[in-house]
């Protein structure tokens, strides 16, 4: 029998599926963090040897869930670059750039 994880995945054929998952899912999990109580958050969690550091707060711990997604989405930017695709990131700063310099250029017209 799969395991139910493995079934939910199995479950995301389109794209569609997949960005709903991603946004729900998402949107779960800082529901979760956002009722967290900062004491809960600052408790020290020991980890067993070899592990180092050896222990870590809680906060710390979630924050490496941030980091692993970071992580991800460098890659993902790095494929759309060796792809020849501009990340949108990087399309949506250069929207911005364009609108500040067309902003700018009107505004040396006007005066």
């Amino acid at each position: 029998m799969m395991p139910l994880e493995q079934a939910a995945e199995a479950e995301l054929t389109t794209k569609d599926d997949i960005i709903k998952a991603l946004h729900n899912e998402g949107e779960e999990f800082a529901t979760f963090v956002e009722l967290l109580p900062d004491a809960v958050l600052a408790e020290v969690v020991h980890f067993a040897p070899p592990i180092e550091p050896s222990s870590k707060t809680r906060f710390e711990m979630l924050m490496s869930v941030k980091e692993h997604e970071m992580h991800h989405r460098g890659q993902l930017m790095l494929v759309e670059r060796i792809l020849g695709l501009v990340p949108h990131l990087t399309r949506n700063q250069q929207e911005r750039m364009a609108k500040m310099n067309q902003q700018q250029a009107g505004a040396q017209h006007a005066g």
